[in-house]
């Protein structure tokens, strides 16, 4: 089974990216490593459906190799298992991290967040990959949970979202009292970003070509893309819902990445700067984990506002400052990390 070397650098840049994104200190940042407010997509909108089409990328092979491997097929009961075992582990890991310092009740502490996303669109789409293999079967799934949900939108209300958590989870689970934007219902488009992924790793499982499927990868990604933008027209990409032209303009933007990296360090064997990324990209829940406690314990302490006061005595501007805190926040999680990978060690649920 072929492994991907660009898509370990892939996750990674998003990692760090993502890290980078969740540190911004003062005032003042950069636009585009700040969130749409609604409608619209910015380069920080992409960072998290990028991570979600990545994991979907990485269970093709990772299924296949347990699929075809020396060790033999595993039993779909087994298979089952270990995907609830995941699913229950980042869930897990994404309360508890929601829940530091643990300074309130539980009654009081959200109960969504980015690894119970990923939980759960990893959830739903292992098992829909487990159950139903077929590329048709996949294919008709992402249409369908794309168009039920945009039906939903349409017929019920933008507000839809909002009122499901509500009842669900109740106002002190949320991130506001009346919405959250990893809440219940726009997981199911999300689960489509997974799914996404997992076809494009399937294109590019061609382990007896020099290639690979980079030209088609890199030619549906075009495609994609600006099937998401015109579909913007109808239904205006947004994050916070994680609409379908969102999904369809993030997950054609990812191909393309994924598709240049796979040429520059697949097909052209460019592949001594690809180790800081990897570093990253191979222990992903580690070094995610890892910076949401030190960034609320960092400012809990001081230490944000120290660093960054310090980086503005030198006179640069505010969102300078605040992106060198940010980038600085990277680094030291990167150096945490760094021993772990080079002792082998890889921490994963």
């Amino acid at each position: 089974m072929k492994r991907f070397l660009s898509l370990d650098v892939f996750r990674g840049m998003t990692i760090l990216m993502m890290i980078v994104l969740n540190n911004q200190a003062g005032g003042s940042v950069f636009a585009p490593l700040v969130h749409s407010s609604w409608d619209g997509v910015t380069f920080a909108d992409m960072i998290f459906p990028f991570f979600l089409f990545i994991m979907g990328a990485a269970m093709w092979f990772s299924t296949h190799r347990h699929d075809y491997g020396i060790r033999g097929t595993l039993s779909k009961s087994r298979r089952t298992g270990r995907i609830f075992r995941r699913t229950l582990i980042l869930f897990a890991v994404g309360l508890i991290l929601n829940w530091i310092p643990f300074d309130d009740y539980f009654a009081f502490v959200r109960i969504p967040g980015v690894l119970q996303r990923i939980a759960l669109a990893y959830f739903f789409a292992a098992m829909l990959t487990l159950y139903l293999p077929r590329v048709r079967a996949i294919v008709l799934s992402i249409a369908v949970s794309l168009a039920g949900y945009w039906f939903l939108l349409d017929a019920l209300g933008t507000d839809i979202v909002g009122r499901v958590d509500t009842a669900l989870l109740g106002p002190s689970h949320l991130l506001t009292p009346s919405f959250d934007p990893e809440g219940i219902l726009s997981t199911i488009p999300a689960i489509a970003s997974v799914l996404i992924g997992y076809l494009a790793g399937n294109a590019m499982d061609k382990p007896n070509s020099a290639s690979g499927g980079i030209g088609t990868l890199m030619v549906v990604g075009v495609l994609l893309a600006g099937a998401g933008i015109l579909f913007g027209l109808v239904s205006p990409m947004n994050k916070q819902l994680w609409t379908p032209s969102y999904v369809l303009f993030t997950s054609g933007a990812a191909m393309v990445v994924w598709s240049v990296l796979s040429f520059v360090i697949e097909y052209m064997q460019a592949r001594k700067w690809c180790e800081f990324f990897t570093i990253a990209g191979t222990n992903s829940l580690f070094i995610y984990s890892l910076s949401m406690v030190l960034a609320k314990m960092f400012a809990l302490w001081g230490v944000t506002q120290a660093v960054y006061d310090f980086y503005r005595s030198y006179h640069v501007p505010d969102a300078v400052a605040s992106l060198m805190w940010s980038l600085t926040m990277a680094l030291v999680c990167w150096l945490i990390t760094w021993p772990l990978y080079r002792m082998r060690v890889f921490i994963s649920a």
